[in-house]
């Protein structure tokens, strides 16, 4: 079966069949089909759920992911984000809302099956439910209309409990105002920064050098390093092996027509004039009045390239205002509109888009059209070449890993793939000793692996490696001199915090109730600088985004006008007064508050779904072996 499916790696539909059998061994580990009683990883309340069951909730996820992170999901994303994990809470969850549902009566009619099927996009042609296309869906995702259709009732029946437990979430009004009033509540506040940096002088000795090396021994060992053997399978290396038809090309270019479509595109000069996005009124006028100015230049024949060396403010002002030639997505909607409704040599009256105003040259237009066979058939061939021989490496790397699965040691599975058995130098898990082009990804996958283990076929650029760990050097913790530097930078930086900390406690010290900040300045010569008002979960100019400075400025007011305590952040220690406080207007408050119902109410419905599904897990039985996430 697996020789089979390789040799016909050329079909995509097998490409994805192949995907899918991946996940499997990735998922649940190769020989665990097997090993599983009665064919069930679990149970909920003693009804069991099978390795099918959990696989497809693997593969949906999958799916998903794939979707958004297209070719960047990797390994790396799928232990991130607990995969695993999520696709067994996923059945877990719906066995549980399906038994509810049951228990509530609640049942989904022929019609709103046939409803929900009709409105899948999927099984559509021009917009319209189309049979042949349904069939067809399900066949490639080897689904029987019985199978998928119990699993739309199934969903459209959570749907309505869903909708049955989120019915009795309510948001008032004044709760709607009380959250709007704390999120857009603003404040601003004196502060003095304790900067450890502002403590250069501030060395360690030798004393404290040697004292903090013999404390901190574990901190300067050296990394861990490893030696592995590969096995690589270069698509570079079959390139002898695969030829591409002229049916093949015919073929490529009637089944991706919109590969070919060459869309409309302009060819332009603009001259910017700059204005903030969010500028106030007056400045935009003033703007526009410029932009107007220059476009009177312009229209009266005066040269534009000249003009907008002159004037733009953009950066193809050295160019004369030059943007080649774009397709109408490639510029900002206001902008490309314009220039796309305009003749050629035709020059617009100012335009405003998020950066300023822009004065448009239409230089050229070229029509829409579609490139002809014989024009990318060479284009095609190389494509199609690079697919057969990177399908081509990836068959005789899978050809090397059913050896593996075999049990076969890495010198026979090198002489069955007639490659050569690379050796590499010790290497660090960043990749420092490698010599390959995604040396970060080999040692990650490489340093994942077991003493004397075999990897899976692991990808790295457009290659193919099976890799055996036959050393593991374990880190040990290295001499003074060879860590000194870096010691000595560490150390400094603790001393100079330490400092910049003492120093703000005696200032807070000092702080009375009957004082401000600005007293305290005016006795101790010191740097005060005040904020912008911000709001909580805004970034506050010249301080950045605190939760604890936030927290503290908010805690103040005019009965409270200096904060009690340091407060640490990654910049240093700060010590705050009260500047003032402003409240959101109440016809601000009016306005938004149709949106602040339904945003809370969303956020309410949420957490309530997921208390009343914690709940349902707390008085089931569930049970499973952890392994299997492992």
């Amino acid at each position: 079966m697996l020789r089979y499916l390789r040799e016909n790696t050329g079909n995509w539909i097998i490409k994805i069949f192949l995907g899918i059998i991946v996940i499997v061994f990735v998922f649940l580990g190769v020989g665990s089909f097997g090993s599983k009683k009665n064919n069930s990883i679990a149970t909920i309340n003693d009804e069991p759920i099978t390795i099918k069951e959990y696989q497809q909730a693997y593969k949906t996820i999958i799916d998903q992911m794939r979707a958004r992170f297209g070719e960047d999901l990797n390994d790396d994303i799928l232990k991130a984000l607990n995969v695993k994990q999520q696709a067994l809470d996923a059945i877990i969850e719906q066995k549980l809302i399906l038994t509810e549902a049951a228990k509530l009566e609640i049942n989904v009619s022929e019609k709103e099956l046939q409803e929900s099927l009709l409105s899948i996009k999927a099984f559509q042609r021009d917009g319209i439910f189309n049979l042949d296309q349904y069939k067809k869906v399900l066949s490639l995702n080897s689904l029987t209309s019985e199978v998928f259709e119990q699993s739309q009732i199934n969903s459209l029946k959570q749907g309505k409990v869903r909708n049955l437990i989120l019915s009795a979430v309510n948001v008032s009004d004044l709760e709607a105002r009380n959250w709007y009033l704390f999120q857009n509540t603003k404040t601003a506040v004196d502060y003095r920064l304790f900067n450890p940096n502002d403590y250069p002088d501030i060395r360690p000795d030798e004393k404290q050098i040697k004292k903090f090396y013999s404390e901190n021994k574990e901190k300067y060992k050296s990394e861990p390093k490893i030696k592995a053997l590969y096995l690589k399978f270069s698509p570079e290396d079959y390139q002898d092996k695969v030829s591409v038809s002229e049916g093949n090309i015919k073929d490529y270019y009637q089944e991706h027509p919109e590969q070919f479509k060459i869309p409309q595109k302009v060819e332009a000069r603009h001259i910017l004039i700059k204005v903030n996005e969010n500028a106030e009124e007056e400045k935009v006028k003033e703007a526009q009045k410029k932009a107007l100015e220059i476009y009177e230049l312009a229209v009266k024949g005066e040269d534009f390239e000249k003009l907008a060396k002159q004037y733009s403010q953009g950066p193809s002002k050295d160019a004369g205002g030059y943007l080649g030639v774009f397709e109408q997505k490639a510029m900002v909607k206001p902008f490309a509109d314009k220039a796309f409704s305009m003749k050629p040599e035709e020059i617009s009256k100012p335009v405003r888009t998020r950066f300023g105003w822009h004065i448009i040259n239409v230089m050229a237009k070229f029509d829409a059209s579609t490139q002809t066979l014989p024009q990318v058939s060479e284009k095609i061939k190389k494509e199609l070449e690079q697919i057969e021989t990177q399908n081509f490496a990836y068959d005789k790397a899978g050809e090397a890993f059913d050896a593996v699965i075999d049990g076969d040691d890495f010198e026979q599975i090198a002489l069955i793939a007639n490659k050569k058995i690379v050796k590499t130098k010790e290497f660090s898990i960043n990749g420092e000793g490698i010599d390959i082009a995604d040396n970060t990804g080999f040692a990650r996958a490489a340093f994942e692996l077991s003493l004397d283990d075999i990897s899976d076929v692991k990808q790295f650029d457009n290659t193919y490696y099976l890799i055996k760990i036959v050393e593991k050097i374990e880190p040990v913790v290295q001499a003074l001199d060879l860590v000194k530097d870096r010691l000595v930078k560490e150390l400094a930086e603790i001393l100079q915090k330490k400092r910049a900390k003492e120093d703000a406690q005696i200032y807070i010290t000092k702080a009375v109730d009957d004082k401000t900040l600005d007293q305290l300045a005016g006795e101790d010569q010191l740097k005060l600088k005040s904020t912008k008002l911000f709001t909580r979960n805004g970034n506050i100019e010249g301080v950045g985004n605190s939760p604890e400075f936030i927290q503290a400025s908010f805690s103040l007011n005019e009965n409270n006008k200096i904060h009690p305590e340091i407060i640490e952040t990654q910049a240093g220690f700060y010590i705050i007064g009260f500047k003032e406080k402003m409240l959101p207007e109440e016809s601000e408050i009016t306005q938004n508050l149709k949106n602040i119902k339904n945003e809370i109410g969303w956020r309410k419905q949420a957490q309530a779904y997921q208390a009343w599904i914690n709940e349902l897990k707390k008085h089931s039985k569930i049970n499973y072996d952890p392994e299997i996430l492992n």
